[in-house]
């Protein structure tokens, strides 16, 4: 329990707070500590720090990964799950290659007569 505690902190830290720090650093940079106190003025700064440090985020990001690779990128456990067993799928595949393959030997025996046929007409 302790281990999920700590990846999903991991998690926060480099996919919200890290970009939220350097949203704050690049608007300081960018205008001070009157654009940031602007920003903190909005309905939603959190956000807006967010997008405004993503970039500066994902360099850290990504140096910190060439140092310690899955630091920078935390790994996020997913669930897979396999939905229901189709018996008849073979049998729907195999049919649906025999009739692929069978219209693919019509069209070439079509083009097979139009070639035979146009080279009659050729003028030499």
């Amino acid at each position: 329990m302790a281990k999920d505690q700590l990846r999903d902190f991991h998690l926060f830290a480099m996919e919200s707070a890290l970009p939220f720090g350097m949203g704050i650093i690049q608007n300081a940079k960018t205008g001070g500590l009157q654009k940031i106190m602007d920003v903190f003025k909005s309905k939603d700064p959190f956000s807006e720090f967010q997008v405004d440090g993503e970039t500066s985020a994902k360099t850290v990001r990504d140096k910190i990964d060439k140092v310690i690779p899955g630091l920078g990128y935390p790994v996020v456990s997913v669930d897979v799950t396999v939905e229901g067993n189709y018996p008849d799928y073979k049998s729907n595949d195999q049919d649906s290659l025999v009739s692929t393959l069978n219209r693919i030997d019509n069209e070439l025996d079509q083009l097979r007569r139009l070639i035979n046929n146009d080279s009659l007409n050729i003028d030499d």
